[in-house]
């Protein structure tokens, strides 16, 4: 599994990666390069939910293991649960989505 990691992320601040490439290269060509599908997919559901106006606060952890997206945390409303949920499945070749996430009131943005 490939978890990211969003403590912060309501409060304008961006996420990082968590994982190092596969073939201990570092620089932008050898990450693209050993990025596996997982990599790419728990990217894109992150990018999707980071630009959500209707996600509106928590603290969420994204992992992706063989294509199924892992959701666990806390998040403000109902709403935001939903929208996370509905922003993972969106992300083409997603196989499934595992939503641990949870409703805590009075979390802001």
């Amino acid at each position: 599994m490939y978890p990211w990691w969003y403590t912060d992320w309501f409060n304008g601040a961006s996420y990082s990666r968590q994982f190092p490439p596969a073939d201990g290269r570092h620089g932008a060509a050898g990450e693209d390069a050993a990025r596996t599908r997982d990599e790419r997919l728990a990217r894109a559901v992150a990018d999707a939910v980071l630009a959500a106006p209707g996600v509106t606060g928590g603290r969420i952890e994204l992992g992706v293991q063989n294509g199924v997206v892992i959701l666990d945390g806390d998040v403000d409303t109902e709403a935001t649960r939903r929208e996370v949920v509905a922003l993972a499945w969106s992300v083409p070749e997603v196989a499934d989505v595992c939503n641990a996430l949870t409703v805590h009131r009075g979390l802001a943005r």
